[in-house]
């Protein structure tokens, strides 16, 4: 999401415009990709704007929700000023304990400065988006992995195939033949076009008595914080010859 989701309503002070709102906002955030906070947000409507219909100064009641990068955003204006006390009240009472649950589960509660709106914050993950690239693994003949590695364009995965096939020549200590070292350079057309077009690409090398083969294919990868290799590189990533 490039810009924040936010939707305003403005609405009379009936104690039934808190079931209305609950279930406006559990639309909304649903539609926006973080169902996952939609129980936690009715509860935190449920006590905020309840208080503004007890004991709100105005005929209107102001209602807002917003979503902008992993952070979900309600407001209730009710005319009142000041700030919301956060009561702890004996297990014989039957009520005061609204602001202790805001408390409890919003990951920030406040007002604004006049004290005329109460708002509270819920935090959410960032939705998972897949991302294109290509996972590009040389092996032997018997399907030994010797290297293997997620790269976010042909272009990145035929110049990691470069570099390793160099390493390893050197591995080995067989020095590669003059015709492919001139396949090095001019040879890697035929499986860029193949990735270019959505297509995997296997190519067997030989070096007597060894075997390798590399192979790519285009995979989508779920964005991931660390591992071995890493799920995605970043486009900064230092240049490769």
């Amino acid at each position: 999401m490039d810009q924040p989701a936010r939707f305003v309503i403005s609405c009379n002070r009936a104690p039934q415009q808190v079931r209305q709102l609950r279930r406006i906002s559990a639309d909304h955030l649903r539609l926006w990709g973080v169902g996952s906070c939609v129980d936690t947000a009715k509860l935190l409507i449920s006590e905020l704007v309840t208080n503004a219909v007890r004991y709100g100064e105005t005929e209107d009641v102001t209602f807002s929700v917003s979503y902008w990068r992993g952070e979900v955003r309600i407001e209730v204006a009710d005319g009142t000023p000041g700030r919301p006390q956060v009561k702890r009240p004996t297990t014989d009472e039957e009520s005061g304990r609204g602001m202790l649950i805001v408390e409890a589960l919003a990951e920030n509660w406040g007002t604004s400065k006049d004290g005329t709106t109460t708002w509270c914050t819920i935090a959410v993950p960032e939705p998972l988006v897949p991302k294109s690239g290509f996972w590009c693994e040389w092996r032997t003949e018997n399907g030994k992995q010797l290297a293997l590695a997620a790269m976010p364009t042909p272009d990145r995965a035929i110049r990691w195939a470069r570099i390793q096939m160099r390493v390893i020549a050197s591995a080995i200590n067989a020095p590669l033949a003059s015709d492919l070292w001139d396949w090095l350079s001019d040879g890697w057309r035929e499986p860029a076009e193949a990735l270019k077009n959505g297509e995997e690409f296997t190519f067997p090398l030989s070096a007597d008595p060894y075997k390798f083969i590399w192979h790519a294919r285009p995979v989508l990868f779920v964005p991931v914080i660390g591992g071995s290799p890493l799920p995605h590189l970043s486009e900064k990533e230092r240049e490769w010859d």
